[in-house]
């Protein structure tokens, strides 16, 4: 009966001992990893110099390739007159459909008549007695771009008229012809670029612009000619500060801008 006494308190001995055991062990770990964890904070820098190194070469790699490309145009560039000028060439007639109006003007939104029209004033392929449908297709994206459709069924019997083709159904070509117009119709407008900035391939110009014509006695800040701006015999330079403001808006398609939109912004 002693004997089991005795090894009932050798074993309760053991056990707490191996339970000191089993809390200093706990404790020594705690105190390893709150040290190794202090150690690491101090010298984190150090310990991972590398790794951050590399994550900041990464983020100052992304932000340089999310940087936008901004080009900023002189005003009087004359590339850039030259985009207005050309959408306007010879279309006294249709100015206020392709632009300056009071509404936003898409490239879808030019119909097939002022298309052609646009293309052909402004081709060098207008000396040849015929054109065909998909070279006159290419001139117009020139202008308009890549996804313009031209509509060849919507076409007006441009014969007789002053463009330099007209289109013959029967053999699908446009066709030479004499012109002799003169005079002209429509509203006309002057206008000056006050900026111009090329944003990743996407190019706005902010222009102002003064309406006329040949029964108008002044120039006029809105398309309607209500709005007075200056007579028309007067000494003064022309006050484009006081005209409508349009914003324009092209995008280069393979190094050519080509007509978006035109819209006013007040």
């Amino acid at each position: 009966m002693e004997n089991n006494i005795e090894q009932l308190e050798e074993k309760v001995e053991i056990k707490k001992k191996g339970n000191k055991g089993l809390v200093v062990l706990v404790i020594l770990l705690l105190l390893i990893c709150c040290g190794l964890g202090a150690f690491i904070f101090i010298n984190k820098d150090k310990l991972f110099e590398k790794e951050i190194k590399q994550v900041e070469k990464e983020n100052k790699k992304d932000s340089v390739e999310k940087c936008d490309e901004v080009k900023v145009y002189e005003t009087t560039d004359e590339k850039i007159s030259k985009l207005i000028d050309d959408l306007i060439a010879g279309m006294d007639c249709y100015r206020l459909e392709i632009y300056a109006n009071d509404k936003k003007v898409l490239s879808s939104d030019i119909n097939a008549n002022i298309a052609y029209d646009v293309a052909m004033y402004n081709s060098s392929k207008e000396v040849k007695e015929k054109i065909t449908v998909d070279e006159i297709n290419d001139i117009i994206k020139k202008y308009f771009g890549k996804d313009y459709k031209f509509e060849i069924d919507k076409l007006s019997d441009r014969k007789g008229t002053c463009i330099s083709h007209y289109y013959d159904k029967s053999t699908k070509t446009f066709v030479s012809q004499e012109t002799a117009c003169g005079g002209t119709c429509g509203p006309h407008t002057i206008y000056e670029v006050v900026k111009a900035v090329d944003t990743n391939g996407i190019l706005e110009l902010d222009v102002r612009i003064l309406f006329t014509d040949k029964n108008a006695t002044g120039y006029y800040s809105n398309y309607k000619k209500t709005n007075l701006v200056q007579e028309l015999d007067s000494n003064q330079f022309l006050q484009f500060e006081k005209g409508a403001l349009y914003k324009f808006t092209f995008k280069n398609e393979d190094g050519n801008y080509v007509f978006v939109s035109s819209e006013p912004v007040n």
